[in-house]
């Protein structure tokens, strides 16, 4: 009974498999004989014109309820920022080297929570480290002159990455590598690294607002003279890059969350996306000439008086771009950094943006290019280039 079953069972299957064959009807006259008698799709090229009925074109995302919520949250504490920051850099002097100083506290205490590293020492010397950097122009000029005069515009008068920092500092970090065994030479190096980033920035911070003081002739290197003269024609150069940069991240981020498709760099930012990117430079670039060519034909020009803007206009222009060209690598640089040691943000100091570091991370990168364009141009003299007063 066993083998008859088994060989019923068998019989059915092959007759199930000749009934599943049958079924299938071919069509031998659809059959193409080779490959030059079938009819492929057309390939569409890289500049091929696309179908009409392409969705190709920009079309406007829909916002969730986080998004719209965190959207509110970044607009408040930008506006509370700016009431803040705007007050200390239009009135200058001590107050703004004050409120960038404890910026600078809160950059370096962040700038070490990366690694985890942060203890007591770590935090001192990784400070001074930055802090010397930061103000070196201070210390080098205060050394020339023997003595200290309460205007601090009359010390940021250049820009200086100095070498004895350099060294000093980079022996007290390698040396933090002795004293604490999970402090590695790979933290070393990321410190030092940061170190000259992060204080050069702040340097700069300082020169676009005080040696802009020096370019005009009605305007007195004296302290707490708050005028026309010494606190809105000075301000302008650094208020026209900081909202250059502003304008890129805002723009970016406004065109990315409506009609961003196309993302940049996933690995590094999973939220940028390229019409973000064209859409932030274009807009920072448009609002930024108009901003510095207005100011300069209302008798504020960026570059001071030397450099009017009958004669180089075109260098708003340039300046214009290469700011929201800079302040998108600086994004990208300290995205890196964060994803790399696997945090969200640097800090939680302001809501819905993260730590300073979160903020200041494209603006460092536009006050630097900024400067050294700024510098550049004052090593201009008779037409020629001044390359031993530039390289020091």
């Amino acid at each position: 009974m066993k083998e008859t079953g088994g060989l019923e069972r068998s019989m059915k299957k092959k007759n199930d498999k000749a009934e599943v064959i049958e079924s299938v009807t071919i069509d031998v006259d659809t059959i193409a004989i080779n490959s030059d008698d079938a009819e492929l799709p057309e390939r569409k090229g890289f500049f091929s014109k696309r179908e009409k009925n392409s969705h190709r074109h920009l079309e406007k995302n829909q916002l969730s309820s986080s998004a719209k919520k965190s959207m509110r949250t970044r607009i408040i504490s930008a506006i509370v920022g700016l009431a803040i920051v705007v007050p200390a850099i239009f009135l200058g002097d001590w107050i703004y080297f004050a409120v960038i100083t404890f910026a600078m506290i809160i950059a370096c205490y962040e700038i070490l929570g990366c690694t985890n590293k942060r203890t007591f020492i770590t935090v001192i010397v990784y400070f001074l480290f930055v802090a010397s950097i930061a103000y070196w122009p201070l210390f080098k000029q205060m050394l020339q002159d023997g003595a200290f005069i309460s205007k601090i515009d009359y010390y940021y008068q250049q820009i200086v990455l100095p070498i004895l920092v350099t060294i000093v500092g980079t022996f007290f970090a390698f040396f933090l590598t002795v004293i604490y065994k999970d402090f590695t030479v790979h933290d070393a190096c990321f410190m030092i690294a940061m170190a000259f980033l992060v204080g050069f920035g702040f340097q700069c911070l300082f020169y676009l607002r005080y040696f802009p003081i020096t370019q005009f002739s009605d305007a007195s290197v004296v302290a707490w003279k708050f005028t026309f003269s010494n606190t809105v024609k000075p301000s302008m150069l650094l208020v026209f890059v900081i909202i250059s940069t502003f304008m890129t991240d805002t723009g970016a981020y406004f065109v990315g969350v409506f009609f961003g498709k196309n993302k940049m760099n996933e690995r590094i930012s999973p939220k940028k996306t390229w019409e973000g990117f064209v859409g932030g430079v274009v807009i920072s670039f448009i609002l930024s000439s108009v901003i510095g060519i207005i100011s300069t034909y209302f008798g504020c020009p960026l570059f001071g008086e030397t450099y009017n803007l009958s004669n180089n206009w075109y260098l708003i222009l340039i300046l214009s771009l290469l700011v929201p060209l800079f302040a998108t690598l600086g994004d990208f640089v300290f995205s890196s950094i964060k994803r790399y040691w696997g945090i969200k943000d640097y800090g939680k100091l302001i809501p819905g943006h993260g730590g300073v570091l979160d903020r200041l991370d494209s603006i460092l990168f536009s006050v630097i290019v900024a400067s050294i364009f700024v510098f550049m141009l004052t090593k201009i003299s008779d037409g020629k280039f001044d390359w031993a007063g530039f390289l020091i």
